[in-house]
């Protein structure tokens, strides 16, 4: 039993002391040591810094905190000075009548904040709260985390690094207002009117929001449970919300159930120690694998279960190895924590084990249980280590697509015979702990169980998750993002085995927090997943329910687009030419016939016209479908929304007039290269008579391709002007307007371009821009293009390129956009890398097609489709910053070589098992061949691989390729992919 006396200093700073005094079992000792307050030598600091240079300021804090301060376990922390100015406003917002009463423990929450921030370097917090922020965020994010600093530091930092300004610290629930959903009038949503405002370089804020901020992501701290009963102030503004949230309290209830989590870890194949549990008034229903090692008691009562649990442990002791010497005796369910309950039995002491099992059977509440589990822990062999054990603490986060990302492997040492936890340990690294106890050379393999266990575990989280309903998540946006699972390595054999013994929901990052402070060249990683889901989950409730006004979709193979405004709750307003019984599902349908380019402002007069007939208010604009980005520019800058810039789109549409613009940029730049140089010539040839002087001016050999054109339709290499004219009069010839061949830049007409030939890797770059600010970009190698045809033959992702090559040509690419007057949007640039450095071949001022959305979905966790959407509604993207997921490599199919192919039973089959494969990517490009020909095919598809290397990649698409009849004599896939490397 141990007496603990707290000293308290009431706010104003003086003297006046107040003793409480507590008492506590031992086990009730668990958070004591970290969190009690030592307030008691402040009064001596305060009168020591009298004579000193510093003068401590005298002003009283607002009339409302002039009360005693109580400290408690939760919100406290353990220092002797005061080093801040604690004269700050942590006052409710104006509006408020009177302060919860849990704003009593207000200071020592900020105490706690300045403390970390004083002692790790960063700046103090700033009081900014006399001058309102009065604009709302770029991005539309306001992450909430209604908490004491204690539990989150981590991600209160990374949210500062990652979206400056947009994550907040909340610790009253005076600062947050709940009203009715405008999204759905049945849910509720949130409101922040002040905060702690995290920033770049570890700066803290103190902000009021004049007009307050909608809270885009919620997670609460402020329940029973995590503060250990001081307050509850959280959970009511937890009710039927409308936006994201990390672990409701609904699906803390689960994922704090050992005896739930110990059924995932059986379904995932993670090892667990045999259990006997014994469950109090549970709300639902355990299925328990038919090969499990667990047996779940239910009660409905506490009385009379003596006889049953005696009966029920001997029972388990029998069936227990008989290399078990131990049985450990412990609570489930969210109030247990930190090894509280937790008793340690010889396992011929069946007495002992009933008795503790029955004594704490009487402590729970409805929906806990009782474990008895098999005790596991490193063996007793004859070491320096065979007194001692240790908990490995895996972290992991839901990362992009959903995937579980395993991010932090800690561990803590303590007494094999007493509790291990993150309280009474200090963490430290795995491979530290394998290295104390002479299993270095084992510490590959461990590090690959867990974390494919551990990913697993959280695997079957999500799972189970999409099969609740709402009101069982407790929310529409309820889920689990991030759980902390504790391992013990023991022996089965001769061999090493980490067995999962419980996992804990979002407030299990403060271990990793501590190991990360001890290891500042660390900070962020164990959270940077979750920070980074945060926020997407954030911007995409941004953008619910806006109308967008898509036009022209273009090919079947464009519908995915549609999915994912469905998937994110998107209004769509198709405009296209299709008749309205042809036309896909969207919320409104418009037939209108566009396809004269060469009338596009009065196209877009009209278009604005019939929103206006219809009463359709639009909150953007934009399209997928290349002749259409000049329109959409347009009809953007007339309603006064975000779009690419008329300018802009307009030079990139036309590519002579692209490179005549960037040719002109030969200023000095003082941060950048001279745009010029990374042009090439470039003529408009309008008839046959314009040739001569621009073959002249070029050169031999020379490109001839459409001036408007796109997906290489067309372009050809000519060696003399004879064959120059020729090409020129064919094409003229077979494409004369839109209906010959949609979608290729016809309705501008079909003037041509000729240009100097470029030697060199060619590269896709696609970019992501937000008022001209380059936000994202990502690469792509094509490989070489057919003998006599431009078309791309095969392409990966990353690129094999250099980092210098790669900040050569991302560089580049943004350049030429922003100087030919893009301002915003999702941008594909195609380039290629000579021995000079990066030379333009044609902007396109929209989203890549082809397979590029798809493959960096896959590689990058990025939706180019969702930024595209997002920047038209005027919301600025936050891109994750994460390293490539996977090596994608995949070849183009093309009518004239695998036609037949491509309609075979063979290939449609290889088809749907690459549609369910996760390492293949199919992207269908264009199936109606009617408009293909020998002068001007596009690709039929595109068949991909996803590998963990280069290497792999290229093996399994060669070998995909041949079976599916791919590679042929006239289509050598092994050289189109040969220089990737």
């Amino acid at each position: 039993m141990y007496m603990i006396y707290d000293i308290h200093v009431c706010p104003n700073m003086h003297t006046t002391i107040v003793f409480n005094m507590r008492i506590f079992q031992s086990n009730d000792f668990r958070r004591s040591i970290r969190r009690l307050s030592s307030f008691s030598q402040r009064s001596w600091y305060r009168k020591k810094m009298e004579g000193s240079s510093r003068q401590m300021k005298k002003r009283p804090p607002p009339s409302i905190f002039l009360k005693q301060l109580t400290a408690d376990k939760y919100t406290t922390t353990l220092g002797s000075y005061c080093a801040w100015d604690r004269h700050v406003n942590l006052s409710p917002p104006d509006f408020v009548q009177e302060a919860p009463e849990n704003d009593k423990h207000i200071y020592n929450y900020y105490d706690a904040l300045q403390y970390i921030l004083y002692e790790t370097n960063y700046p103090e917090t700033e009081d900014r709260s006399t001058d309102p922020r009065t604009s709302l965020p770029e991005s539309g994010v306001s992450i909430v985390v209604l908490a004491s600093p204690v539990e989150c530091m981590a991600i209160l930092l990374e949210g500062g690094r990652r979206c400056p300004g947009d994550m907040l610290l909340v610790m009253s629930k005076s600062w947050i207002t709940m009203a009715t959903s405008d999204i759905d009038p049945s849910m509720n949503c949130l409101y922040v009117h002040k905060g702690i405002s995290f920033d770049t370089g570890g700066r803290t804020f103190i902000d009021v929001f004049d007009p307050p901020r909608r809270i885009t992501y919620f997670m609460n701290f402020f329940t029973r449970a995590i503060t250990d009963g001081q307050t509850g102030d959280g959970e009511e503004l937890e009710v039927n919300l409308d936006c994201p949230m990390s672990s409701s309290l609904k699906l803390v209830r689960r994922t704090d159930d050992k005896m739930w989590t110990r059924l995932l870890m059986a379904e995932a194949g993670v090892a667990y120690p045999e259990t006997l549990a014994f469950g109090y008034k549970i709300p639902y229903q355990y299925d328990i694998p038919n090969d499990a090692r667990i047996k779940i008691v239910k009660f409905s009562s506490k009385e009379g279960i003596n006889n049953v649990v005696q009966e029920e442990v001997l029972s388990f002791l029998n069936r227990l190895d008989q290399t078990v010497e131990k049985v450990v005796v412990k609570p489930s369910g969210i109030k247990w924590h930190g090894s509280v309950g937790v008793t340690y039995h010889s396992r011929q002491n069946s007495k002992s084990i009933s008795e503790a099992a029955t004594q704490l059977f009487q402590a729970l509440d409805p929906g806990d249980g009782v474990l008895v589990d098999a005790f596991v822990g490193p063996s007793e062999e004859d070491n320096e280590m065979k007194d001692y054990s240790f908990r490995l603490r895996a972290n992991v986060c839901r990362g992009p697509n959903n995937k579980p990302v395993t991010t932090t492997l800690i561990c803590g040492v303590g007494k094999k015979n007493e509790p291990i936890n993150g309280d009474n340990t200090e963490p430290q690294s795995l491979e530290s702990t394998m290295l104390q106890w002479g299993l270095e050379h084992e510490t590959e393999r461990i590090i690959e169980a867990v974390t494919k266990g551990s990913e697993k575990l959280l695997e079957r989280i999500i799972s189970h998750e999409k099969t609740l309903t709402v009101a069982e998540r407790g929310g529409v946006g309820a889920q689990t993002d991030v759980i902390g699972i504790d391992f013990f390595l023991s022996k089965r054999g001769d061999t090493y085995y980490p067995y999962g013994i419980e996992v804990n929901s979002h407030d299990c990052t403060i271990n990793c927090q501590l190991y990360e402070f001890m290891n500042p060249h660390l900070s962020g990683q164990s959270v940077k997943p979750l920070v980074q889901t945060m926020i997407r989950r954030s911007q995409t409730y941004m953008v619910r329910g806006k109308t967008i006004l898509v036009l022209n979709l273009g090919v079947k193979s464009k519908r995915f687009i549609l999915d994912r405004a469905k998937q994110d709750k998107i209004k769509i307003i198709l405009l296209d030419t299709v008749p309205e019984e042809s036309a896909p599902e969207v919320s409104k349908y418009i037939q209108y016939d566009a396809s004269d380019h060469t009338l596009d402002d009065q196209h877009a007069d009209n278009i604005i016209q019939i929103l206006k007939d219809q009463d359709i208010n639009i909150d953007g604009c934009c399209t997928f479908w290349e002749d259409c980005g000049p329109l959409a520019a347009i009809i953007s800058e007339k309603l006064d929304l975000y779009g690419a810039g008329v300018k802009g789109a307009k030079a990139a549409k036309k590519k002579s007039k692209t490179h005549q613009v960037l040719s002109l940029r030969t200023g000095d730049i003082p941060h950048f290269p001279r745009t010029y140089l990374y042009t090439e010539k470039s003529i408009h040839v309008e008839d046959e008579t314009d040739l001569p002087g621009a073959v002249e001016q070029i050169g031999l050999p020379c490109m001839l391709k459409l001036e408007y054109g796109s997906s290489a339709v067309g372009v050809k290499l000519c060696h003399d002007l004879a064959e120059c004219t020729k090409i020129f009069n064919g094409l003229r010839d077979h494409l004369t307007c839109e209906a010959d061949h949609p979608g290729i830049g016809l309705g501008y007409g079909n003037s041509m371009v000729v240009m100097k030939v470029i030697k060199g890797t060619e590269h896709d770059v696609d970019l992501v821009i937000f008022e001209r600010k380059l936000l994202a970009a990502y690469v792509s190698d094509n490989g070489p293009t057919r003998p006599g045809s431009f078309t791309e033959t095969a392409a990966c992702m990353p690129s094999c390129l250099r980092q210098d090559k790669l900040g050569q040509l991302i560089t580049a690419a943004y350049q030429c956009c922003t100087e030919i007057g893009l301002e915003n949007g999702v941008f594909n640039v195609e380039m290629k890398m000579t021995p000079t450095g990066p030379k333009l071949i044609e902007i396109n001022a929209r989203m890549g097609g082809f397979y590029n959305r798809h493959w960096i979905l896959k590689c990058y966790g990025v939706d180019m489709v969702r930024y595209a959407f997002m920047i038209a509604c005027g919301i600025k993207p936050i891109p994750p910053k994460n390293p490539p997921s996977c090596q994608i490599m995949g070849v183009m199919c093309v009518p004239s070589m695998h036609a037949s192919a491509y309609n075979s039973q063979k290939f449609i089959d290889a088809v749907k098992e690459l549609q369910r494969a996760d390492d293949a990517i199919y992207t269908l490009i264009e199936d109606d061949l009617s408009y293909a020909t020998a002068k001007t095919e596009e690709p039929i598809c595109n068949v991909a691989i996803c590998a963990d290397n280069m290497a792999a990649a290229k093996s399994k698409l060669l070998s995909l390729c041949e079976r599916m009849g791919i590679t042929t004599e006239e289509y050598n896939v092994p050289h189109y992919v040969s220089q990737f490397r």
